[in-house]
């Protein structure tokens, strides 16, 4: 623990067994958010990717002839092939299709189309239910945030394996914009490098949970939740001690966050992680302030 005298000014402690103590009693076990249901932003983001190609396609909705009117927007506007795969809930631009012993192949690559290929594109639209489809919904915009919802569902898995991260994401956005930081999250390391920053190159595959940058200071904040099964608890400690040493060598300074039900008992690992890592917190001690003045000491003394 690199400013043991921050952690007892602001827990109101006297000693290091005190800080240690506040740690382990206060560990939480997180739950679902409101954000962990629907990633909202996430499905707008998705739709609104092909916002003029929906329009172009959504023309044809109630087309008393289908499939002659989609002949021709696909002669003229080629650049809306990418949106069929979405209707039917599909991210790939290439699509295998088995019919008896043959296998036919669907390009939705964007590109100029012959005769031919509108021909096939025609035929897959029909066999899948897309031109059914046209005539029974009255906005294909609204119809494909419907699916983008039902296809985000699928996330739910990683987000509940990400609910801290998701917890963090508004502290950190109001701590960046009222400290003047850079904030990023969930991207790999090397992206770094594209923007002129020193970085851990050993660590330039690995996606880090938050990062805040401001003049030379860089702070890589990593975050998870235990809840004893997986990783036993000293290889966790390990893992962050060593993450610690690789952004130390690199210049940069480094935060863990952790929560969970399986820390329970292990007061001899986390005493390690207390004594070894700058800076150990968790939601208890955030909501005490903890984080903020931290950052607030960096800006201060960023070597500190």
């Amino acid at each position: 623990m690199k400013d043991t005298i921050l952690y007892k000014e602001v827990l109101g402690v006297s000693s290091f067994e005190d800080i240690l103590k506040v740690f382990i009693n206060s560990i939480s076990n997180p739950q679902r958010t409101f954000n962990y249901f629907v990633d909202w932003e996430k499905i707008r983001r998705n739709v609104e990717k092909y916002k003029i190609e929906i329009g172009i396609l959504g023309s044809i909705i109630g087309s008393n002839n289908i499939e002659k009117d989609l002949s021709n927007i696909l002669l003229k506007y080629p650049e809306i092939l990418p949106v069929f795969p979405l209707i039917i809930a599909v991210r790939d631009v290439k699509i295998s299709i088995s019919e008896l012993d043959i296998i036919k192949e669907f390009s939705f690559k964007k590109r100029k189309l012959k005769d031919s290929e509108i021909d096939s594109i025609i035929e897959f639209c029909r066999k899948t239910g897309i031109t059914d489809l046209f005539n029974e919904i009255k906005s294909l915009r609204d119809y494909l945030l419907g699916v983008e919802t039902g296809m985000d569902t699928n996330a739910r898995k990683n987000r509940s394996g990400s609910t801290l991260e998701l917890m963090l994401k508004e502290p950190l956005r109001i701590i960046s914009q009222q400290y003047d930081f850079e904030l990023f999250s969930q991207k790999k390391f090397k992206i770094f490098e594209k923007l002129g920053y020193p970085y851990p190159e050993n660590l330039s595959e690995r996606k880090f949970d938050f990062v805040l940058i401001k003049n030379r200071l860089f702070l890589n904040i990593e975050a998870n939740i235990y809840g004893g099964t997986g990783s036993k608890p000293q290889e966790i400690v390990d893992a962050y001690i060593n993450r610690q040493k690789e952004l130390n060598n690199a210049g940069w300074l480094f935060i863990w966050i952790t929560e969970g039900s399986g820390w329970a008992g292990q007061e001899n690992q986390f005493r390690k992680g207390l004594e070894e890592i700058d800076y150990v917190l968790n939601l208890h001690l955030i909501k005490r302030g903890l984080l903020e003045r931290i950052i607030q000491n960096l800006i201060i003394t960023p070597g500190l």
